[in-house]
């Protein structure tokens, strides 16, 4: 009995210190002590750092936040994606859509490229580059609009009821508005590496958007045939121009030649001089056989006598003849009585002549070569001649292509996800700025 009424209050203690024990352990550890700043100044408070107070959001400024962030993931995601996915579903029109390729092209060939056009793949001097990117602006100018009127009557085409509202062409649009409208509906791409043209034409019905590509190569090859033919002119056109005053020339010179043989009543002076020469060799040869007979005859008669008077006037009447064939070839121009004459000598008009008869040998070379240069001219503006090689042409479409809603809806909730996350990253910059 004394030992149970002795180890009671022990064991009462050993329990008191068994409860006790984890309590102890359960107590939070000591907070650490702040240090002392150097400069004697208070320490800051028991729950701050040295930085700055930490703030914690309230429970009501994270409620709206998070209030404020879904409104505007329903307002700039959801609704707009939800607003298109409708649209595509039960408004969106379907849209045909036919394609074409072609190239202009040359009958001269394609030019050897050069060494920047091997490394870019693309052609220069000569080619038809040029052209090809001068087709692309034509159709999206308002002179393609004309030409397609002319084929295609546009509004019963685009201003249908087969269209929806946002694709629909209005009934009373401006040309300047129906040109900005195709630009929507036709689009045109040139690849300066294969030197192709695509052209891709859209329209509310499988005939219309037939009848688009159809039209879009009639009205391209009407161009292009409309500019080669003009270049074809300009380069014909000078070398024409140059024969005409080419032949000009030499019909003024051959009416010049025309003029002297009228005036000087020759036909060719040159032959007129060497019959004048053969005259006058005849003349001589006559005077020298009659001075020969004249000294013989002298030997046995008088000076008197019949046969040396007759002798003596032929010798002088020769001699005239002479002076005056000599005359005509001089400058002196006396006929045979002494008189003169009222043209030109025989020198003068040889040396006029023979100053035409050059002048005429070199109009005629110039009219020639200006004729061949002509001809050439033809031969190179045929061979760079342009023509629309159209190798993919316009088919009827079975099948509806557009609108692309898989597509078109991935890239809506894409962009307004964007949008609505910058939205929000601008909201939380303000509000810790605000804050």
């Amino acid at each position: 009995m004394t030992n149970a009424s002795e180890n009671a209050p022990k064991a009462q203690a050993a329990a008191v210190a068994a409860v006790a024990r984890p309590m102890k352990m359960q107590q939070p550890a000591p907070r650490p002590v702040p240090l002392q700043p150097a400069n004697g100044a208070p320490p800051p408070p028991a729950q701050s750092f040295l930085a700055g107070p930490i703030e914690v959001p309230s429970v009501g400024s994270r409620r709206l936040f998070s209030g404020l962030a879904i409104a505007t993931f329903v307002l700039f995601v959801l609704l707009p994606v939800a607003i298109a996915g409708y649209y595509f579903a039960y408004v969106a029109a379907d849209r045909y859509a036919v394609e074409v390729k072609f190239a202009i092209r040359s009958p001269g060939g394609l030019p050897t490229p050069d060494l920047l056009g091997m490394v870019t793949g693309a052609t220069t001097a000569g080619s038809t580059q040029a052209d090809s990117y001068m087709v692309v602006d034509f159709i999206k100018s308002r002179q393609f609009l004309d030409a397609l009127s002319k084929r295609l009557d546009l509004k019963a085409t685009y201003a249908t009821d087969r269209a929806d509202f946002l694709m629909r062409m209005p009934a009373d649009a401006t040309r300047e508005q129906q040109v900005k409208y195709l630009r929507r509906m036709l689009s045109a791409y040139y690849d300066s590496t294969s030197q192709i043209i695509t052209v891709e034409a859209q329209a509310f019905s499988p005939e219309d958007a037939q009848a688009m590509t159809e039209a879009v190569i009639a009205a391209t090859s009407e161009l292009i045939n409309m500019v080669s033919e003009r270049a074809r002119q300009d380069t014909v056109r000078l070398a024409e121009a140059e024969l005409a005053r080419a032949e000009a020339a030499l019909k003024a010179q051959r009416a010049a030649i025309a003029l002297f043989r009228e005036t000087e009543q020759q036909i060719d002076p040159t032959s007129t001089v060497a019959a004048q020469e053969n005259v006058l060799a005849q003349l001589q040869g006559q005077l020298s056989r009659t001075l020969t007979e004249m000294s013989s005859l002298r030997e046995f008669l008088a000076e008197d006598a019949p046969s040396v008077r007759v002798l003596r006037s032929q010798i002088d009447s020769i001699e005239r003849q002479i002076i005056a064939e000599r005359a005509q070839l001089g400058a002196g121009g006396a006929t045979a009585n002494g008189t003169a004459s009222p043209g030109l000598s025989l020198n003068s008009a040889l040396a006029q002549y023979e100053e035409l008869i050059v002048d005429l040998e070199f109009r005629q070379r110039t009219y020639l070569s200006a004729l061949a240069s002509l001809e050439l001219a033809r031969v190179e503006a045929d061979r760079q001649q342009r023509y629309v090689a159209a190798f993919v042409l316009p088919s009827f479409p079975e099948e509806a292509i557009y609108p692309q809603v898989k597509s078109s809806l991935a890239l809506i909730a894409v962009v307004a996800f964007l949008i609505w996350g910058v939205t929000t990253m601008f909201i939380q910059i303000v509000r810790e700025h605000l804050s």
